[in-house]
């Protein structure tokens, strides 16, 4: 594929960063533990109890997959922050 043949939309294997997805998709469960052990005042009630559900979901162990974590070893500690709230 020439360049000129390349959609200015489309993203190239070569041009992602591997460290960046990691770090986007370790954002997302440290975002999620956030919400779910320190909601803050802005925090909508049904985001805190959808992030809480979260945790163990399928969509949990496919995001520790992109990032590259053990599912059940991050959900364990997970649980035991849980349990250190006072949230179970």
């Amino acid at each position: 594929m020439s360049l000129d043949d390349r959609n200015a939309n489309q993203i190239m294997e070569h041009d992602i960063c591997p460290r960046a997805c990691r770090a986007l998709w370790c954002a997302v469960i440290e975002e999620q533990l956030r919400l779910a052990v320190s909601p803050r005042m802005a925090d909508q009630p049904h985001e805190i109890s959808s992030a809480r559900r979260w945790f163990g979901s399928r969509d949990f162990f496919m995001v520790c997959a992109l990032a590259g974590l053990d599912g059940a070893w991050v959900l364990w500690g997970v649980r035991r922050q849980f349990q250190i709230a006072g949230l179970v």
